[in-house]
């Protein structure tokens, strides 16, 4: 029986960033796109708002052709004769709505040098808000946790997935991670923590209640209370916002927040981050 593929939650900013694919000639062998982050994907799911829907076929038999939208970028789906259902239930769903998706890498060369990536959903689901939401944090998380991988694979003069694995990597980040740094060099790490921030601020946004000046002052009295001199350790910050009761969702749109106001900057990436006392009050 053949495994089935792991269905990666990925932004779609990772994933339009995404060039290198692999290939097989042998029969019904799968293809992976893998990501600047060392995504190795066949399969995807994904969630956010649809925001268009057209028809190519006809009404017993469609071509669907889809864009959805999360925070960071539009994912393009397209169905055919071999997924009429997800076909049908796209055409069922009103205009914008919430929606989940499983589905296919699906990439095209129109012309050299120009990819286009496309999912080939396997399954459509309407779902709510707080769906979207979690699916938002929960993608962060997976996000970060890449971003470690390709760090350490960057750290290596000749990154393997043995050597990464042998440093507590999964090996399922470790094969893609080894191929990203290999394939598109020295990955901007920066990009991909300014989309976690931009999609945990999408969530913060829609929760008025839990922002404003009550949050930054709080997350100043912790910031305080937490420094080494002018040092906060993102461990230290973490801990401390868990005992108050602080998402660290909302810990992390208020550190975004104030880093832009430059009272705040990191240090070291995820580690670190040293306060500006001449801004500071």
């Amino acid at each position: 029986m053949m495994k089935r593929e792991l269905a990666w939650r990925i932004f779609a900013e990772e994933y339009a960033a995404s060039t290198l694919v692999e290939t097989s000639e042998e029969e019904k062998s799968p293809t992976y796109v893998i990501s600047p982050l060392g995504a190795r994907m066949n399969r995807l799911f994904v969630v956010g708002t649809l925001v268009e829907v057209m028809n190519y076929g006809s009404d017993e038999e469609p071509i669907v052709k889809a864009v959805m939208a999360d925070p960071t970028g539009h994912f393009y789906l397209n169905t055919g004769q071999y997924n009429q259902e997800a076909g049908f239930s796209l055409l069922r769903t009103d205009v914008p709505n919430f929606v989940a998706v499983v589905g296919k890498v699906h990439v095209y060369e129109p012309e050299p040098g120009v990819l286009r990536r496309y999912i080939r959903p396997e399954l459509v689901k309407t779902v709510d808000e707080s769906m979207r939401n979690r699916w938002i944090v929960d993608t962060v998380e997976f996000t970060k946790e890449r971003i470690e991988a390709v760090k350490e694979a960057l750290a290596l003069e000749q990154p393997s997935p043995e050597t990464l694995i042998s440093l507590g990597i999964p090996k399922r980040l470790a094969i893609g991670a080894a191929k990203a740094v290999e394939h598109y060099g020295d990955v901007n790490i920066n990009r991909y923590w300014s989309t976690i921030s931009e999609a945990l601020r999408y969530v913060l946004s829609e929760k008025e209640d839990e922002t404003g000046e009550d949050a930054e002052m709080e997350v100043r009295e912790i910031l305080e209370a937490v420094a080494k001199g002018d040092d906060v350790y993102w461990k230290d910050l973490r801990e401390a916002a868990k005992e108050r009761g602080i998402k660290e969702s909302l810990l992390e749109s208020e550190i975004d927040r104030l880093i832009r106001q430059g009272v705040l900057y990191e240090r070291k990436i995820g580690e670190v981050l040293r306060i500006d006392r001449e801004d500071w009050n």
